[in-house]
């Protein structure tokens, strides 16, 4: 989920982005420089949480942008903001991509299903709540006066952070699962222990898509590991 947030007496990448001769100062100093605003990754700052005091470990991921747009591909809103996006790291949900033509140019159906549990959808309900909280609270960030604009103080019960949830939330880009690994007795499991495709000769997957659930994190480091192994076990069964 992204909750945005406008400020006062900081330059963000918004202002930044919004003016030719700041994309050109930006641009000029990366190429003498390699330094500036172009060597930035989207995300300036990360951090885990607790939804509630009740999780074991936490179950949230941060990523806060200096930057805030609608929609991911479309300008950045006109005024200083940044974005305060909030990740579900053990969702319960489960989503279907599902073959619909035996042309391989045709796209396959696919069906995240977000929020479509009750544990997912008080777990956005607490994150929003706790982001909020932060936000409001923390004194490093009161000089700069943070305002919600996204999803919006009108959304304060329940029944209405969830219809929020529902508004602002969106893939992380680390989608999994989609040819689970598994045991032969697993009816589910598309590939077994040996990442090698049921039903398949000489068909295997290596990638983020044989994990049974995501990992509490980001999927790059696993998916490297995956792929660590599964070259090994190429060499092995050669």
């Amino acid at each position: 989920m992204r909750l945005a947030f406008r400020v006062q007496n900081a330059l963000t990448l918004n202002t930044m982005l919004g003016s030719w001769r700041a994309k050109a100062k930006m641009g000029l100093e990366y190429a003498l420089h390699r330094s500036g605003p172009l060597t930035m990754p989207p995300s300036q700052l990360g951090a885990f949480a607790k939804s509630d005091p009740a999780q074991a470990t936490p179950n949230l991921e941060y990523h806060i942008q200096p930057v805030s747009l609608d929609r991911f591909g479309e300008p950045p809103h006109p005024f200083p903001a940044f974005t305060a996006s909030v990740c579900n790291l053990r969702p319960t949900s489960r989503g279907t991509v599902r073959i619909v033509s035996n042309d391989p140019r045709v796209h396959p159906a696919i069906a995240p299903n977000y929020l479509s549990t009750g544990a997912d959808r008080q777990v956005a309900v607490d994150a929003i709540r706790l982001t909020r909280r932060i936000v409001n609270t923390a004194a490093a960030l009161q000089p700069y006066r943070p305002e919600e604009f996204m999803p919006g103080p009108a959304f304060q019960s329940d029944a209405e952070l969830v219809q929020a949830a529902g508004q602002i939330g969106t893939t992380i880009f680390h989608p999994v699962g989609t040819c689970k690994m598994g045991r032969a007795d697993d009816p589910s499991a598309v590939v077994d222990t040996r990442l090698r495709v049921r039903g398949l000769q000489g068909l295997r997957v290596v990638d983020a898509s044989v994990m049974p659930v995501i990992t509490s994190g980001n999927t790059n480091a696993p998916v490297m590991m995956i792929a660590e192994r599964g070259s090994r076990m190429l060499l092995q069964d050669a």
